[in-house]
């Protein structure tokens, strides 16, 4: 509601129907609590990822996991987008929550490479996940900024038919 900044202790107790002592006691700072927040997020994303790779047989079925795991309902929502925009916002400043965005980041890339590297020669491997990366984040700044932003459903399928398309060129012949 108020982002990182406007966020005081007071206003987050207020809007939870607690106390700010409970607040410091539980958490020490707005910070901690930020990243328990951020914490929290990744946790769902990644019991998402998990349940969705269940299900994949194959490594597109593998990278199509894994994006939907980042875009999906409730995840992908204005909400969400908007505390992890302003989670980003605040990584210059607190080496926790930078340490934070370095092990989500890492993990979605390695996940998308990992899958995309037994479809694909590594180097273009390594440009489709750097892109397919770039593009979720970019739809999540989207969210973050306007809550009709694009779907879950409609970014899935965006970024679905970008990385079909980027597997045609690079094989000259499609899925494999």
């Amino acid at each position: 509601t108020y982002g990182f900044h406007d966020a005081t202790a007071q206003r987050i107790a207020e809007t939870a129907g607690l106390s700010a002592g409970n607040i410091h006691y539980h958490f020490g700072s707005k910070e901690e609590l930020f990243a328990a927040a951020m914490r929290q997020l990744m946790s769902a994303i990644s019991d998402t990822l998990v349940y969705q790779l269940g299900k994949a047989d194959t490594p597109l079925a593998r990278a199509r996991a894994i994006i939907y795991a980042n875009l999906s309902e409730p995840l992908y929502s204005h909400r969400n987008c908007f505390v992890w925009l302003q989670f980003w916002s605040e990584t210059a400043r607190s080496e926790e929550l930078a340490r934070l965005e370095r092990i989500n980041s890492q993990r979605f890339h390695r996940n998308l490479l990992d899958a995309l590297n037994r479809l694909l020669p590594r180097a273009e491997a390594e440009n489709v996940a750097a892109e397919l990366v770039a593009m979720v984040d970019g739809l999540w700044i989207r969210k973050a900024q306007d809550s009709d932003a694009i779907s879950a459903d409609s970014a899935r399928s965006l970024v679905f038919a970008y990385l079909d398309r980027r597997l045609d060129v690079a094989t000259g012949t499609g899925r494999s």
